[in-house]
């Protein structure tokens, strides 16, 4: 049974309300922007790996400071990276951990985005996990920045859809710490120190952040630890050192898989699957050494990592009865590599950025086959037991990639640059079990894999004014094979014959200040596909992997912040995009032409702020989401069930902060405010995900 705490909101708001005569506060006017700052002058370091504005960026991306993390302070990554235009970063598990990520592509859980911190990716290239936001101490980086379509000129395999990178541990500016608890519905408990140490030579950040949740729907309770420790200091007057920590521990149960389309419109609250659970770690250590030359710079970023996943695969449970691919899944992989960027200003007019990155890592896979054995006769499993070893294997990874990016302000309006990586990855792979097996499954001996790939950019932005600029790019981007879907072969005894995937994608964007209330920004792209990697479904059921089928993606995306009055301000971020098969043939099925199941056609974030002198500093804040319809599978034909389509969802969210006094911060926020139906995703096995129902929390923070 749901706690109502919406009652005990109003009545704890009131009281402190009816209190505040009494007292004298502090007004915090100062924590209050007056005007959006120019959009131009916004500081990004992930496009070029160092510090540069946006005015000098040919690429669409999208920041957000550590001012705004704070502001939404989210129990999700969604709830801060979805403000961005062009991002759609999507919750699973029914308000769980679990996330997807919609950005130029489809609601994608393959290998099509990276993830960095600090410029560093939390996963080795070979290790993809559609997950690794979970990984990370999101709620209390320092800022987080997207570029979105590729990167791989600079950043390698993966940096397709999106590039996403997670600031943290930035050398302090002052010293300064804050206590702050939060709770609310369905046993949400939450607890966040921060501690900063600004000294004359050395500095010192800590974040912690432990939740526990007990879920709206049956077995969907998760707990989560995330940790994040710097210290940063300075040799001389030329070199500075900044290193960085982070931890995460993660366990929750995932029952709150698909449901049948009668439970999820009629029962949401029921229970999936009683069986499937998620367990994960992840660590990473990284010191960046910068020394200042008489031209430019010197970085070397030496780093080890650390992850570790166990789950029940819940969506093969969706299959049938028996399942011939459900299994425990246990992997996880080991790094050690290091970044060089050197930094080089050739002219005053000419700037040359070259380095390398060097990355070797040791994975594992160990899957158990598993059978349903309780007698209950509905979809769900409710019991199972193990059936043995399908796979237990070793992989070590090693890339070698330098790469160079090269600028140059051809006139006093017009910048080109250019840029061009290349990417040497090798495999080599252990089997640990038998290889010859009776039925369909197949086994690799052990073998060694190579793959090499060039990936060029070239762009160009043009000064319209000083407060407008255009820019126009054409980016080409890769990924190779993962060991996962090389050496899980199925019933394919070639499966690690694949190559790369390859995109090509041409973008132009125009932004800027239209005045010093109003900034605007705006991109329109097509992106093309080749040799993608997916799974052909036999007459038996089971899959394999191969190199076949083309997609082309295209879309704008807009997004524009007003200063209405010295207290109101509007937020709006508006993407339509198109997804589509251009050569795709799965046996017998013909798809060309269609359009790619779970991608919504449009999205849109629009928040209303409003910052009333009573709140001494606090906001008012009505938040709008979109979700667009999709298909939900490549037929795109409404008459196979009920229904074939998904029409997509609108939520309000709210939220309210009030500066009870100097140091006590007092917020509360409402999600899904008018308690919509709506799934976060939905399947092919005609499964959907219901997303969470109206839910309160009520939270304080205190700056010690």
């Amino acid at each position: 049974m749901r706690t109502n705490v919406l009652g005990a909101l109003v009545v704890g708001l009131g009281a402190l309300y009816g209190v505040q005569a009494s007292v004298v506060y502090a007004n915090h006017d100062d924590k209050i922007e007056s005007k959006p700052k120019s959009l131009l002058e916004t500081v990004i370091v992930t496009a070029t790996r160092e510090e540069r504005s946006l005015a000098t960026t040919a690429a669409s991306i999208g920041v957000l400071d550590e001012v705004e993390v704070q502001d939404v302070n989210p129990t999700h990554a969604s709830e801060l990276l979805n403000s961005i235009p062009g991002v759609n970063i999507v919750q699973l598990g029914s308000s769980a951990e679990g996330t997807a990520a919609a950005i130029r592509q489809p609601i994608s859980y393959g290998p099509v985005y990276l993830y960095l911190e600090n410029g560093v990716p939390t996963r080795s290239a070979g290790f993809f996990n559609h997950n690794a936001l979970y990984g990370m101490n999101v709620t209390q980086a320092s800022g987080v920045e997207v570029i979105k379509g590729p990167g791989s000129a600079l950043y390698g395999s993966d940096a397709i859809g999106a590039v996403i990178n997670l600031i943290s541990g930035r050398p302090p500016t002052e010293s300064q710490s804050s206590i702050g608890v939060e709770v609310g519905e369905d046993g949400w408990r939450r607890a966040q120190i921060r501690s900063d140490h600004a000294g004359t030579y050395n500095g010192f950040t800590a974040r912690l952040d432990v939740s526990e949740y007990a879920g709206w729907r049956e077995h969907t309770d998760s707990e989560r630890q995330s940790f994040t420790g710097s210290w940063n200091t300075v040799i001389g007057s030329d070199i500075k050192i900044n290193t960085v920590f982070s931890a995460t521990n993660l366990e929750y149960n995932t029952g709150g898989s698909g449901l049948t389309y009668d439970d999820y419109r009629n029962d949401p609250e029921r229970a999936g699957n009683l069986v499937a659970y998620r367990e994960a770690t992840a660590y990473r250590l990284s010191t960046a050494f910068e020394k200042e030359l008489k031209n430019g710079s010197l970085t070397i970023t030496p780093f080890l990592r650390s992850n570790d996943l166990e789950y029940v695969a819940h969506w093969k449970l969706n299959i049938g009865r028996p399942s011939p691919e459900a299994h425990i899944n246990e992997s996880g992989h080991d790094s050690a590599g290091v970044l060089i960027k050197h930094s080089f200003d050739i002219t005053e007019n000419s700037l040359l950025i070259s380095g390398v990155d060097v990355d070797y890592t040791r994975g594992y896979v160990n899957q158990t086959l598993i059978a349903r054995t309780d007698t209950d006769p509905g979809d769900y499993w409710l019991s199972f037991e193990e059936q043995g070893d399908i796979y237990d294997f070793d992989v070590d990874y090693y890339s070698v990639s330098p790469y160079a990016h090269f600028e140059y302000q051809a006139t006093d309006k017009l910048r080109v640059s250019a840029g061009l990586r290349f990417d040497s990855v090798h495999y080599d792979y252990e089997n640990n079990l038998t290889v010859d097996v009776d039925g369909d499954l197949k086994r690799l001996p052990d073998e060694k894999a190579s793959f090499s790939h060039w990936s060029p950019k070239l762009s160009a932005i043009y000064q319209f004014t000083s407060n407008i600029n255009g820019f126009a790019a054409y980016r080409h981007a890769f990924r190779v094979p993962s060991a996962g879907q090389m050496y899980r072969s199925g019933k394919t005894a070639d499966s690690s014959d694949l190559d790369p995937v390859k995109v090509d994608s041409i973008e132009f964007g125009l932004r800027g200040d239209l005045n010093e209330n109003i900034s605007f920004e705006s991109s329109i792209y097509y992106m093309t596909k080749k040799d993608d990697i997916f799974s052909v479904k036999d007459d038996d059921g089971l899959t394999r992997n191969v190199n076949a089928g083309e997609t082309a993606h295209y879309g704008i995306e807009l997004g524009s912040e007003a200063q209405l009055s010295d207290t109101v301000s509007l937020i709006v971020a508006y993407t339509r995009t198109i997804h589509r098969y251009t050569d795709w043939k799965d046996g017998s099925d013909d798809y060309d032409g269609n359009y790619i199941p779970l991608a919504p056609e449009d999205f849109a974030n629009t928040r209303l702020r409003y910052r009333p002198a009573l709140l001494n500093g606090g906001k008012l804040e009505a938040e709008w989401i979109h979700q667009g319809a999709h298909w939900i599978d490549q037929d795109n034909d409404d008459s196979t069930r009920d229904p074939n389509k998904y029409d997509g969802h609108d939520l309000l969210n709210l939220r309210a902060d009030y500066w009870a006094t100097d140091r006590l911060n007092l917020y509360v926020r409402v999600l899904n405010a008018t308690d919509k139906r709506y799934a976060e995703t939905t399947s092919s096995y005609g499964k959907y995900n219901p997303g969470r129902p109206r839910t309160a929390f009520l939270g304080f923070r205190v700056e010690l």
